[in-house]
Order: structure tokens, then C-alpha cells, then sequence
């Protein structure tokens, strides 16, 4: 008879066990989001890899990648052929080579607007506007960590499977956006 108790016990503190280890992800991922936030201008180059299902061969670029407050997002491509994508306040800005400037408000463009969120809400420490579109888990500690972003929100649905954030205390080293169809692109940060 004195097995019972003991089963209902163990599952009960099972089922605290398991919640106690998603709220201490949880709180890593809020921890891992509030401390990227801390650093108000990063500079960094970049080395990108996407991989196409409709191409033999992944597309292969670098340049630098710059970020500062308020919510300013450069990406300047330098090879193998110059663009350059800033995403400023409320709108984003495209240069391929030295043609025109386009310029396409957020409001205006769903899947520009996720981008534009899953890119600096990470670098502003802004938790709530991830959580807006994704189930954010964390692993590791603060020296070294992953963020699993899962898309939650219909749009975010429609258009990523999943996206990853790899780092070490507040310096991202890679993102990984898998999108709905497959393609995968793989944004790695030099020091």
C-alpha cells in the first residue's frame, strides 16, 4: 500500500521537476535577451551562407553588420556583389550596387516587418517583441548559450520554421533562420 503514495509522489515532483527546468529556460532566455540588450552599438563582420533547395550550390557572402540604438540595423554585403539593407525605425531601405534606393515601410510588408523584429528585438533586449511571434527557449548558461526561436504567430508560421541564436555573455555568433520552405540561412559574427 505504501507504494502508491510514493508513485503519486515521484510523478508529482516529476511534473514540478519539469516545470522548475522550463522556468530556469525561461528565465535564461530572459537573462541571455536582457543581456544582449545591454550593448547599445555593435560592429561586426559577417560571413553568410544560404542554402537554396532550387540552387546545386549555397550562395556565399560577407560584410559588416551594424546595430545601434535606438532600432538601427545595418547590413552592408561587400561580396560578391555590394547591397546594403538598413532597417531604421519603421522602415527598410535597399542598395544593390550603386542603383537606387527603395525604401518599403514595415507596416507595408508583413514578412519585412518579422525580419526586421527577429533581428534587433534580440540586440535591443526586447523579450516582449519576440514573444510576440516566437516561443523562445534558451540552453547553456550565460557564457555560452542557444536560443531556439519557434514561430507561434500566424505570420511568423507562414513564413520560418524555426530560428537560432548561438553567443557567449552579450556577443551573438550565429543566427540560423530555417524558413517555412526549407531554405536555411546561416549568419555567422567574427569577434
Amino acid at each position: 500500500m505504501k507504494v502508491l503514495p510514493l508513485v503519486i509522489a515521484y510523478g508529482l515532483l516529476g511534473g514540478v521537476g519539469q516545470a522548475w527546468a522550463a522556468d530556469g529556460a525561461a528565465d535564461l532566455s530572459a537573462q541571455v535577451i536582457a543581456h544582449l540588450g545591454q550593448v547599445g552599438e555593435r560592429i561586426q563582420t559577417f560571413h553568410e551562407k544560404k542554402d537554396i533547395a532550387a540552387l546545386t550550390h549555397p550562395l556565399l557572402s560577407n560584410g559588416v553588420l551594424v546595430f545601434h540604438r535606438p532600432a538601427y540595423l545595418e547590413k552592408k554585403t561587400q561580396a560578391p556583389r555590394p547591397e546594403t539593407l538598413v532597417i531604421d525605425g519603421d522602415m527598410v531601405s535597399i542598395q544593390r550596387g550603386a542603383g537606387d534606393v527603395h525604401h518599403v515601410a514595415l507596416a507595408q510588408n508583413a514578412a519585412l516587418a518579422l525580419l526586421a523584429a527577429t533581428l534587433r528585438a534580440p540586440l535591443e533586449g526586447n523579450l516582449p517583441a519576440l514573444t510576440h511571434d516566437y516561443a523562445v527557449t534558451a540552453q547553456g548558461d550565460l557564457g555560452a548559450w542557444t536560443l531556439r526561436m519557434t514561430p507561434i504567430s500566424a505570420q511568423a508560421v507562414h513564413l520560418v520554421r524555426l530560428v537560432v541564436l548561438t553567443g557567449r555573455n552579450n556577443a551573438v555568433d550565429s543566427l540560423r533562420i530555417v524558413q517555412a520552405n526549407g531554405d536555411v540561412q546561416t549568419l555567422t559574427l567574427d569577434p
